[in-house]
């Protein structure tokens, strides 16, 4: 098993971004075009611009596999919009091999349409825990053959820490009150157990239940 992470520098994450958000979201407009046209009742069934939203995500499909057995990254929210802007807040959970995040987050931004497709960029700000290990301790061996190998020793540490994030979901009513959407943003945490990692993009999908019109 490889724990093995390496750690980009903020020009190099930007840039490796660009191509899976960009991918993600193509994709995503693509398939929620026909998916809501095809669906009985289309016709009368409205973009979720208005009134409050509850919705839940899978958020860990740019990091596979996750090596442990832990719950993975996901994130749970009440939406309050108002046709032309959106206020978000909930629980966040960003799950890596080697470090956990987890804790509330606020979030706001414009919400823009076309025909039933529902595009909404928004700026987060997290407050919250980490939690991470690091082979702080290990040592290095060679066999009886010559053949090296590694032996881990972890440390774990944990502490407050806060973030902030970009990003965008695309959001399209498939019947009645009920939603899909996908969504892809960029996240920077503060807080010493992730020091030298503090970026972490999250890809994913939802479900979207509007209870209030």
């Amino acid at each position: 098993m490889n724990f093995t992470e390496q750690v980009p520098g903020l020009a190099t994450v930007t840039f490796r971004m660009t191509r899976p958000l960009a991918a993600t979201l193509a994709l995503s407009a693509v398939l929620c075009v026909p998916l809501g046209a095809q669906m009985p009742g289309s016709q009368t069934t409205n973009r979720f611009d208005s009134g409050i939203v509850v919705g839940g995500d899978w958020l860990q499909a740019n990091s596979l596999p996750l090596d442990r057995e832990v719950m993975p990254s996901a994130q749970v929210g009440v939406s309050v919009r108002r046709q032309s802007w959106a206020v978000d807040g909930g629980f966040l959970r960003v799950a890596r091999s080697l470090s956990t995040v987890q804790g509330g987050y606020l979030s706001a931004g414009p919400l823009l349409n076309w025909n039933r497709v529902l595009f909404l960029p928004t700026i987060a700000g997290f407050a919250g825990q980490s939690y991470a290990s690091r082979d702080s301790s290990g040592y290095n061996w060679v066999d009886s053959q010559g053949i090296p190998g590694h032996q881990p020793r972890y440390t774990y540490s944990s502490g407050f820490s806060a973030g902030g994030s970009v990003g965008l979901a695309i959001e399209v009513p498939v019947y009645r009150m009920i939603g899909v959407h996908a969504s892809a943003s960029e996240w920077f945490f503060s807080g010493t157990p992730l020091e030298g990692d503090r970026a972490r993009m999250l890809i994913g999908v939802g479900l979207s239940l509007r209870l209030v019109r």
